[in-house]
């Protein structure tokens, strides 16, 4: 997992008002709670945040500068404003580089299956897979090289090959990706539209009456 920095702040004013007055500045507000340390409230800054987001991504390892110390923290939680879409609110947990946790980590596929290039049709069905490591063993993502599947084949999670100090917490059988035959897809299409068919000429006939 990589690992970078990103300076902190304690907050020492709660409630609402405080809160949006910290956006306002820029400043997005949160915690740090975990291995050896009691929760604190913190605050830090917005566009430091988003670009350790769009270079690293959400689940990367970082060294959370808070004063004279230095927390290796995990985001644990992430609350975001459904409508702006923009954050309001961070947990960090501090996790121990001797101990392993659990985390869930992207399926990022590489690659265009043989199959597809067949006419055949992928279906991603599995999008994060659970695992435990030690922090600095961690990955940011796993990629999975899917440019040999054929039509018909199925990757599972058991066929991802991962280092041997991760341990993998789904199910062995469950599906990652299936490469689907065209003409699955459109026998599943035309019946969809055989089925729906039928109430629109029902309803039409009950107008009529």
């Amino acid at each position: 997992m990589a690992q970078v920095s990103l300076v902190a702040e304690e907050r020492k004013l709660a409630g609402k008002g405080a809160l949006n007055e910290l956006r306002r500045k820029g400043k997005i507000p949160g915690v740090i709670y975990g291995k050896n340390i009691d929760t604190k409230p913190i605050a830090v800054d917005s566009k430091e945040l988003n670009r350790l987001f769009r270079e690293h991504g959400e689940g990367v390892l970082i060294d959370l500068v808070l004063g004279e110390e230095k927390y290796p923290v995990i985001i644990k939680e992430i609350q975001r404003d459904h409508l702006k879409g923009v954050i309001n609110h961070v947990d960090f947990y501090r996790v121990s580089m001797t101990d392993k946790i659990e985390v869930d980590l992207p399926i990022i596929l590489k690659g265009e299956p043989e199959g597809v290039k067949a006419g055949g049709v992928l279906q991603h069905q599995l999008h994060e897979l659970t695992i435990e490591a030690l922090p600095a063993d961690i990955p940011e993502y796993i990629e999975v090289d899917i440019s040999h599947l054929k039509i018909g084949d199925v990757l599972m999670v058991k066929d991802i090959k991962l280092s041997d100090k991760i341990t993998v917490l789904d199910d062995p059988e469950e599906v990652v990706v299936t490469v689907l035959a065209p003409s699955i897809e459109e026998e599943e299409t035309e019946t969809a539209a055989e089925t729906s068919e039928p109430e629109v000429v029902s309803k039409g006939k009950e107008k009529e009456e």
